[in-house]
């Protein structure tokens, strides 16, 4: 899966691509691996290359611990990028559903890159934004539908 078909990275030139490449890590991971956990302090952000991973979260409910899917991440979708933007721990977990291949971008290795390519670098927050800002209109809308659902009595 070519690189460029990522939202995050649809807007940066060849060029750019190759920048950031050297500071991209490939990673392989088996099938019910996990990414990283909820609560866990950030420190990357992953774009699914190949495979897809789970997104849930845990929670408990009268006492009993429950865990829920939010979401199935594929190919050119990204996790974990709350992590660049904050540094605050991770709002879930991420479980591979299959054997993924994936890009990874540490924190120590995003603000290396701030240093030696800084527009680069606005450049994948500007990608960054624009992720989280699709995701925060898709969660509105759920929560319209939930809410017209609930009290359209």
């Amino acid at each position: 899966m070519p690189v460029r078909t990522s939202p995050l990275l649809s807007e940066f030139s060849d060029e750019e691509l190759g920048v950031l490449a050297s500071a991209l890590q490939l990673v392989n991971i088996a099938k019910g691996e996990k990414l990283f956990s909820q609560d866990e302090s950030g420190d990357s952000l992953y774009i699914i290359l190949l495979g897809q991973v789970g997104v849930q979260r845990t929670y408990t409910e009268r006492g009993v611990t429950k865990q829920r899917m939010l979401a199935v991440v594929g190919p050119g979708e990204c996790v974990g990028e709350m992590a660049l933007a904050d540094g605050g721990p991770r709002s879930a977990s991420v479980v591979t559903l299959e054997p993924i291949e994936a890009l990874r971008l540490g924190i120590e290795t995003y603000q290396k890159l701030r240093e030696s390519s800084p527009g680069l670098a606005i450049k994948l927050m500007l990608g960054l934004f624009r992720l989280l800002s699709r995701r925060l209109r898709q969660i509105n809308n759920s929560l319209e539908t939930a809410q017209l659902w609930l009290f359209s009595s």
